[in-house]
């Protein structure tokens, strides 16, 4: 491996797993505030919440791979241009080919780590949260037992108890029940206690009363009651299989379904445009290393011009993400264009690579930087010229 080669390359693989790391570990903070109702309303511990959040950092791995492995191009190439590396390397008969390599050796890592994401260890950890999550929902009775809190079961029904004795008897209970919106039922008991029963999960309570708001007539009605039993065998979810989504699925499970799969052949559109979508997915890194370079790679003297070519660089990755991203929302309804995801993958391709080999040069961006800061500065004359006194 040529010195250039591996010294630009190996600057990039320093810097990508640090910038993945840090985009990762801000995704995951925003997604994990919105799992603490795990903790908060679900009565779970702490260690539950960590595990059903961590579980989700393979995939979000595998998305903003990409994209760290952008920022650590266009960072490293611009570094090198500010430090006149590539002006040096350029005058020593290093053409674009030699600046190229770098970027590919790296995509093709960074394609690596996301075809191991995208095809096994990412769905595999969805699956993992999609397990708890249905774990957590089904387990009623670890959230009653939370003494002194008002406890979120499922929506529209909470429940409250003032304390629990060692026996698992239930002081002080109150069950508001609101699911049904035609009809609100309030239960309010001395005690109460989860029994099993036949296979079935029953909260008795004793010493209350039911209090029933009827809608939308709002007739109010209370009963009170010696013994009163409420089901929970619908809740505790006991024999409820969890259903896996597209996307919690490795590429090996979308490829080879289960001939018992109701749910799959009832999605089978969106289970098509899932398997594209992994598949393509490594092709990105390559597809960006490729387009990036008409930015950033090439030697630039002005600061200006620099500043434009990272912009564009980022522009450009934008409108392939969004472009192949098109394709496979417009298959959703019509499932045979997901194909159409590779030709257009290849077109982006095909159109940095022929530019790059002819030796050309991409400048739109600089013809648009250089007319954008001539309207600024002729503004600003203006203003100047306004702001003189007559």
């Amino acid at each position: 491996m040529p010195l250039i080669h591996w010294y630009i390359g190996r600057r990039i693989l320093i810097l990508f797993p640090a910038g993945l790391l840090v985009l990762t570990a801000i995704i995951w903070a925003t997604q994990a505030l919105q799992r603490l109702d795990i903790v908060t309303a679900k009565g779970q511990a702490i260690t539950v919440f960590l595990e059903l959040t961590l579980a989700t950092v393979p995939f979000l791995a595998t998305v903003l791979a990409p994209i760290a492995f952008v920022i650590a191009m266009v960072a490293i190439y611009d570094a090198s241009n500010r430090d006149s590396e590539l002006v040096v390397i350029g005058a020593a008969g290093g053409g674009r080919r030699t600046l190229l390599m770098p970027a590919l050796s790296t995509a093709l890592v960074c394609a690596v780590i996301v075809a191991i994401g995208a095809f096994h260890v990412g769905p595999q950890g969805l699956a993992k949260a999609r397990t708890l999550i249905t774990q957590v929902r089904a387990d009623v009775v670890a959230s009653i037992v939370q003494p002194g809190r008002f406890l979120t079961i499922e929506d529209d029904l909470t429940v409250h108890i003032r304390d629990r004795d060692a026996d698992g008897l239930l002081d002080g209970l109150l069950l508001d029940d609101r699911r049904d919106p035609t009809l609100a039922m309030t239960y309010t008991a001395e005690q109460g206690r989860v029994v099993e029963a036949e296979g079935n999960t029953l909260l008795i309570m004793e010493n209350g009363t039911v209090q029933r708001m009827e809608r939308p007539a709002d007739e109010l009605t209370v009963v009170a009651f010696d013994v009163y039993g409420f089901d929970l065998t619908a809740l505790t979810g006991a024999d409820r299989a969890t259903t896996f989504r597209p996307s919690e699925r490795t590429l090996w499970e979308l490829l080879n379904p289960a001939p018992d799969d109701t749910y799959r052949a009832e999605r089978e559109a969106r289970f098509t445009v899932e398997i594209h979508d992994r598949i393509s997915q490594p092709l990105h890194p390559i597809v960006y290393a490729l387009v990036v370079f008409l930015f950033v790679g090439d030697p630039r003297m002005h600061r200006q011009s620099r500043f434009a070519g990272i912009i564009a660089a980022g522009i450009a990755v934008a409108a392939i993400r969004g472009s192949t991203y098109g394709v496979l929302l417009a298959a959703s309804g019509f499932p045979v264009l997901a194909y159409l995801v590779y030709p257009v993958l290849a077109a982006w391709a095909a159109l940095a690579l022929a530019v790059i080999v002819s030796d050309r040069s991409v400048t739109v961006h600089d013809r648009i930087s250089a007319w954008v800061q001539a309207q600024l500065t002729r503004i600003a004359n203006l203003r100047v010229g306004e702001a003189r006194p007559a």
